[in-house]
């Protein structure tokens, strides 16, 4: 009966949908309050660009590592030490355009961390929800992306208005942190059966509007 109500493999979704949403405030968030905090320092766009762009190569490098390590130890542990990562590396490393190396370690660092963090989000959605959801469940996750990106243009640079640029980054080491404290308490590896359903082609094959008059 509790699996009519809510399956757990929907509040993995759901956690899911929010991981990708905060993934995409911090990276919207980092361009909003770095580009301020540069121009106020007299940055060049040269070394702007090199901060800014630093990011994408930590995070294309780790892609391809990211799903060996999530298959080999599992997506949940990845996602969650990926998720502490960078978070923790935003509460300490201070937003200093003039500490251009610092800024470039922790932004190789935030890239590294992320590139970890959806191939996990397959692994783990493979793990526990069956093929003829899996599509819808995807889709899902992936929309959070567009939410988190949506909502740090609109609500961050209010805060870099009030606050100050650092804040964004304390803003998403809080969001992120709470996002793995969630991960922590209510995510778990699947059961058996639900492995078994997960992976059972013909799971769920009753709801699809098969007629059996047009079978030849």
């Amino acid at each position: 009966m509790t699996d009519t109500k809510f399956p757990k493999r929907y509040l993995i979704v759901l956690l899911t949908f929010i991981c990708t949403s905060v993934c995409y405030i911090e990276r919207v968030g980092f361009s909003i309050a770095y580009t301020v905090a540069a121009d106020a320092a007299g940055v060049n766009q040269s070394s702007k660009g090199m901060i800014l762009s630093t990011f994408y190569y930590g995070y294309a490098l780790s892609q391809v590592p990211g799903g060996w390590v999530a298959q080999l130890i599992g997506g949940r542990r990845v996602l969650l030490m990926s998720f502490v990562l960078w978070s923790m590396t935003c509460a300490l490393v201070p937003l200093d355009p003039s500490r251009a190396t610092i800024l470039v370690i922790a932004r190789l660092l935030v890239g590294v961390a992320q590139g970890f963090i959806f191939p996990s989000i397959h692994t783990v959605l493979a793990q526990w929800v069956p093929p003829h959801e899996r599509s819808r469940s995807v889709s899902l996750t992936t929309s959070g992306m567009y939410l988190g990106a949506a909502a740090g243009m609109l609500l961050l640079p209010t805060l870099v208005k009030f606050k100050g640029p650092q804040s964004v980054f304390l803003a998403e080491a809080a969001l992120g942190a709470s996002w793995s404290l969630l991960w922590f308490k209510f995510s778990s590896e699947p059961s058996r059966m639900d492995q078994q359903k997960a992976s059972a082609v013909g799971f769920g094959k009753s709801l699809l509007p098969i007629s059996k008059s047009k079978e030849i």
